[in-house]
């Protein structure tokens, strides 16, 4: 707990509180007040002025204070003293600073397994970027429509794509991406090389 200590005007008057009363030199007290060397002394009385009061309730008041008077080392001493209190004791056989530390085991839920097949897109190779869109190792981006999102819609790609008729249908190639298509069916998967 810090102590303040209570001042007042040799002439007489309120009596004000300081961190520190000086042995030479002026004193400020918690009020703002500046009282001239010679013209205050130390009394053991309450403090009757109420911005000082006040003012002694505030912790960055007091804080301000202090180093104002230059007495920071005695507020830091004052506070490493009440945190020494509030520290918990250590286990008996524990050296200083080892305290034991458990893990903390922590459960992540694994995601939910991939099908092996989305209705037209073959899942193997693709990531899933959001509701019914796939995207490949390659950067290609898939975008599957329908109530269930199993029919190809849409592909994205910047870079070359080669189209090419088979015998049944067509035959596209995007990056790392094959779609091909025979009849009312299409089938989009990741090329492997």
């Amino acid at each position: 707990m810090i102590r303040l200590e209570s001042v007042r005007r040799k002439s007489g008057g309120r009596i004000h509180l300081t961190p520190r009363i000086p042995r030479t030199g002026p004193v400020t007290t918690l009020c703002g007040h500046t009282l001239g060397e010679g013209t205050y002394a130390a009394t053991d009385s309450v403090a009757d002025c109420t911005n000082c009061i006040r003012r002694s309730r505030d912790q960055s008041r007091i804080s301000s204070a202090f180093f104002e008077q230059e007495e920071g080392s005695e507020l830091l001493r004052l506070s490493l003293e009440q945190a020494r209190q509030r520290r918990p004791d250590r286990k008996p056989g524990t050296p200083a600073g080892k305290e034991e530390r458990r893990p903390v085991l922590r459960v992540m839920p694994s995601p939910p397994p991939v099908p092996e097949s989305v209705g037209e897109l073959v899942t193997d190779g693709f990531k899933s970027a959001g509701q019914g869109v796939w995207r490949s190792p390659g950067g290609v981006v898939v975008r599957m429509s329908g109530p269930k999102r199993d029919r190809f819609a849409e592909l994205v790609f910047e870079g070359s794509i080669v189209a090419t008729r088979e015998s049944a249908g067509v035959r596209l190639r995007a990056g790392d991406v094959e779609v091909r298509s025979s009849g009312d069916e299409i089938e989009v998967r990741v090329r492997r090389r």
